[in-house]
């Protein structure tokens, strides 16, 4: 299977199971969450999937690229636990250049980003940090960074 990705920056929106200690999200489930940012922004994206991976501890989201056997591609947004479960950070915590004053907040700031990377792969185009990935966080977020600033991002 191929793999394409990007750090900071998965058949439908579908909550996933929630393992135990996965962070509970504001305003309805992930899915909720991710078509409010798309209606919000103003996108007609077709639904990805949004999973919590309790395996990644570098960086607390993904956007991921992957090729079945077939040769068709699946994209998929995955949430890191250990990291998205934290409650110690000292508040406010910047994420993406915001200021975030709860952990639904941080995940709110992460979904938004890793949307961006969906968006700017269906366009077909480069879906990595680029100028174009920078206008779009900044017109349709207010993001100042386009790093997350959680984990350590290669």
């Amino acid at each position: 299977m191929e793999l394409q990705g990007t750090p900071m920056d998965a058949e439908s929106f579908q909550e996933p199971m929630r393992p135990p200690g996965t962070p509970r999200t504001q305003g309805g489930t992930l899915r909720q969450q991710a078509e409010a940012i798309i209606r919000q922004a103003g996108w007609d994206l077709p639904p990805l999937p949004i999973v919590w991976s309790p395996r990644m501890a570098r960086c607390a989201g993904l956007f991921v690229v992957e090729k079945d056997r077939r040769g068709v591609w699946h994209p998929e947004i995955r949430l890191s636990i250990p990291l998205l479960r934290r409650r110690d950070w000292p508040w406010p915590q910047q994420v993406c250049g915001c200021n975030c004053r709860s952990p639904e907040d941080i995940v709110q700031r992460i979904l938004e980003h890793e949307l961006i990377h969906y968006k700017l792969w269906v366009e077909g185009g480069d879906f990595g940090h680029t100028e174009r990935f920078r206008t779009m966080a900044w017109e349709a977020f207010g993001h100042q960074s386009i790093t997350h600033g959680i984990g350590t991002e290669p």
